[in-house]
């Protein structure tokens, strides 16, 4: 019992200082998703996700569900 209220008193503080950023990068060239894992304000790890091929399966669909 005793370490069950350490793990939660330690799981609680990590959550304190852990936080995820995101960003989208749209510019003439790039459609990006920028994810960020924060801890103590510092990046612990970066992802960048091309959302190209999101936005073209979306623009398929309207275009196929849209009258012509």
């Amino acid at each position: 019992m005793f370490l069950d209220g350490l793990e939660k008193k330690a799981v609680e503080l990590i959550r304190a200082k852990f936080r995820v950023e995101t960003e989208i990068i749209d510019s003439d060239n790039e459609l990006s998703l920028v994810v960020r894992s924060l801890f103590n304000d510092e990046i612990v790890h970066s992802h960048k996700q091309d959302l190209i091929p999101l936005y073209n399966a979306f623009r398929n669909r309207i275009q196929k569900e849209s009258p012509h």
